[in-house]
C-alpha cells in the first residue's frame, strides 16, 4: 500500500491524463495566449488564495511546522505568477474588451467549501485537503516539462517553470508532516484524509477548465 504520501503520489499519477486532456492545459500547451480565460484565472485564483492561504497557515502552525517559507510562498505566489499571466494577456489585442466575472464560479465555490468542510474535521484531514493546491501545481509544471509538452520557447513556460521549482520547504514539511501524523490517526481519518485530497486534486483540474468555459459561455 505505501507510506500515505506514496498513496497521495498514486493519486496524482491516475490525475495526470485528466490534467493533460485539460483544455485549458492544452491551450498553455499549444502557446495559446487568450486573456479572457488567463484573466478570469488570475481574478478566481486571488479569490482562492484569500481564502485558502490563512487557513492553509493555521493548519501548518498546528502542526508547528515552520510559517516563515510560507510568507515567501504567499508573497512570490500571490503576486509574480499572476503578473506573468497578466502581462501575456495584456500583451494581446482587444483586452481591454474582456469581461471578467466577478462572481465565484463554480469549481471555486465547489473547492472553497470542500476546504471549509474539511476544516470542520480533524486537522489531518484538513491538510490532507490543503495540500491538493501545492502538490499539483509542483507536480504538474515539473510532468509537463520533463514530459516535453512545455517547451522553453513556449510563452507559458516561465510560469510553469515557476511552479515547478516554487513550494520547496513549505512542501516538504507539509509531506513530512502528513506522513509523520499518518501514523497516529486511525485507518478511518487516514482514508478520509487520501479522500479529501483526491477530491482536491479534482477540483483543482475544474479549476483550470472553468476559466476555458466562461470563455466558451462568451462565444455561445
Amino acid at each position: 500500500m505505501g507510506t500515505y504520501v506514496e498513496q497521495m503520489e498514486g493519486v496524482m499519477k491516475e490525475a495526470l491524463p485528466s490534467f493533460y486532456e485539460n483544455d485549458f492545459i492544452q491551450a498553455c500547451e499549444r502557446g495559446e495566449v487568450l486573456p479572457g480565460p488567463l484573466l478570469n484565472y488570475i481574478y478566481q485564483d486571488n479569490i482562492y488564495l484569500d481564502h485558502f492561504l490563512p487557513m492553509f497557515t493555521k493548519v501548518l502552525q498546528s502542526y508547528k511546522i515552520e510559517t516563515k517559507s510560507l510568507l515567501q510562498f504567499q508573497g512570490d505566489q500571490d503576486t509574480e505568477p499572476h503578473q506573468m499571466m497578466d502581462i501575456l494577456a495584456k500583451e494581446m489585442a482587444n483586452v481591454d474588451k474582456v469581461k471578467v466575472v466577478k462572481d465565484w464560479l463554480p469549481a471555486t465555490t465547489g473547492y472553497l467549501n470542500h476546504l471549509d468542510e474539511s476544516d470542520k474535521k480533524e486537522n489531518f484531514i484538513s491538510l490532507s485537503a490543503l495540500a491538493g493546491c501545492p502538490y499539483v501545481y509542483g507536480y504538474l509544471a515539473e510532468r509537463l516539462i520533463t514530459d516535453g509538452k512545455m517547451k522553453p520557447d513556449n510563452p507559458f513556460f516561465n510560469w510553469f517553470d515557476f511552479y515547478k521549482g516554487t513550494d520547496g520547504q513549505v512542501t516538504r514539511d507539509l509531506l513530512a508532516a502528513l506522513d509523520k501524523e499518518a501514523e497516529k490517526v486511525s485507518e478511518d481519518v487516514r482514508q478520509q484524509g487520501l479522500t479529501a485530497f483526491y477530491q482536491s486534486v479534482q477540483f483543482e483540474n475544474d479549476f483550470f477548465a472553468q476559466a476555458m468555459e466562461v470563455e466558451d459561455d462568451k462565444r455561445g
